[in-house]
């Protein structure tokens, strides 16, 4: 198999991880989302334009080894040779049984050599008719077939592939190495929890090799500030509550991480254009929870200068300073409906678990609202599941009636309940660290009740202690 072909393989791999039967089907969003879970896999930056190129295999020379040893990462292998060993070893193992291996590259299999007793210059017997086959004596090879000269044109290819292979991977090690002892990179924060939330970065590149770098506020490749060197302080604003991870990057290249907290320890309203993207507009209110009931209400929203019924996403967040629960080993109880709604065919209610790494959340909508053009999918850990490729309509049900959801996570495998019914099971393998958050998004106003989120050895996250 060809480098090229490698990469198609890889290509559909990654495809089939985000549930799709074929890359073709994977629009920019989801585009962007592969960018974003490779950078958190592999620590290494690949721009959409570069996945875009990889997926459609519009490339005239092969991408550099980095790209090639993040995609392999992400798709759990060590690294690109990893990823090419075994799946050169399964094209191998899988291949019809006396196969030559010219043939399963597509080559012309080399003729078979004719039988050692005519090399030696005796003529071949004819088959022996008598049922006692003819015992021949053994006959010695002549000397000159013993001493032969090495291949010269072999030895020097082989001299030559190696010190390519020297070059190669003093190329690969010299420009992917990271420099953790070279440079420092730090935090602080103005308030202890408000928002917004002005952070101060201190960092020091001075010594790091590149010519460029950058601080990446979160997830967000939006939120990348470029430094250089001589200068060691950056200011920025977190305009969202929510656990995330700074990045110090240089030559494309993660060095250096740090979790920024922007806790609220309250529950915390707001609304955007959308999940993720969008400046966000706050929604204060005296009375969060009515009643024992968490949510807003229609005047809320106007005390706010906020429109009812312009298309927004509502979220409702809580962020504890101290964190310390097992987000592979949790059990979250609550009870959740929509009141107030625009005009939308489609109304969705998702709850979600924060973690250090990777997502915990399902969506649920009304039956009928599952399938493509939807926003109903779900995801666990790195796990991503695709309401198109993925049948999630037992997440569907009536929104406007009260509903009891459960989700257990117990060492890293998902059971998803609605009203004591168990609607989906997922696992993954990636741990996602510790519970830092809880959430329920919608997009209109959604009323929630008897909320227990816990970790499974008995450790309360909400209500707080």
């Amino acid at each position: 198999m060809t480098d090229r072909q490698l990469i198609e393989l890889g290509a559909q791999e990654l495809a089939a991880r985000h549930g799709f039967a074929d890359w073709k089907e994977m629009r920019q969003r989801d585009l962007e989302y592969l960018c974003q879970r490779i950078e958190e896999s592999s620590g290494i930056l690949i721009s959409l334009s570069t996945i875009k190129r990889i997926v459609n295999g519009q490339y005239n020379r092969l991408p550099q080894v980095a790209t090639l040893n993040a995609l392999s990462v992400y798709l759990g292998y060590a690294d690109w040779q990893a990823f090419k060993g075994a799946k050169q070893q399964a094209a191998a193992t899988t291949a019809p049984p006396g196969a030559e291996p010219a043939a399963l590259l597509g080559a012309e299999p080399a003729p078979r050599s004719v039988e050692p007793v005519a090399l030696l210059g005796v003529e071949p017997s004819a088959p022996s008719q008598a049922s006692t086959p003819v015992t021949r004596p053994p006959i010695a090879p002549s000397p000159d077939i013993l001493r032969r000269r090495p291949s010269y044109p072999l030895i020097g290819a082989g001299v030559l592939f190696f010190v390519l292979l020297a070059l190669l991977s003093w190329n690969y090690f010299s420009s992917n190495a990271d420099h953790p002892s070279k440079a420092s990179f730090g935090i602080r924060r103005t308030t202890v929890n408000a928002v917004p939330n002005t952070v101060i970065f201190t960092y020091d590149i001075d010594h790091v090799p590149g010519d460029s770098f950058f601080i990446q506020q979160s997830w967000d490749k939006h939120r990348r500030v470029r430094i250089g060197k001589g200068s060691h302080t950056l200011t920025d604003i977190y305009y969202e509550p929510g656990y995330h991870t700074a990045k110090l990057i240089a030559n494309e290249k993660i060095i250096a991480t740090l979790g920024v907290s922007i806790p609220t320890d309250d529950w915390f309203f707001y609304s955007k254009e959308s999940l993720s993207q969008g400046l966000p507009s706050y929604i204060r209110t005296a009375n969060p929870i009515r009643n024992g009931i968490l949510g807003l209400e229609k005047q809320d929203l106007v005390a706010n200068h906020i429109d009812p019924e312009k298309p927004q996403i509502f979220l409702c967040s809580y962020f504890p300073t101290n964190i310390g629960t097992n987000a592979d080993n949790f059990r979250l109880n609550a009870r959740i409906r929509m009141t107030e709604l625009r005009n939308t065919p489609c109304p969705m209610i998702m709850p979600e678990v924060f973690c250090q790494h990777g997502l915990m959340y399902f969506v649920c909508t009304m039956p009928g609202c599952s399938g493509e053009g939807g926003d109903i999918n779900a995801q666990f850990g790195e796990h991503f599941v695709n309401g198109k490729t993925n049948d999630l309509s037992p997440l569907s049900f009536d929104v406007h009636a009260w509903h009891n959801i459960e989700m257990i996570v117990d060492r890293k495998r998902v059971r998803i309940s609605i009203d004591g019914k168990m609607v989906l099971t997922q696992s993954y393998n990636v741990s996602a660290g510790l519970i830092t958050g809880l959430g329920f998004h919608s997009n209109g106003l959604c009323a929630v009740d008897s909320i227990r989120l816990t970790g499974l050895d008995g450790k309360t996250v909400y209500p707080a202690q």
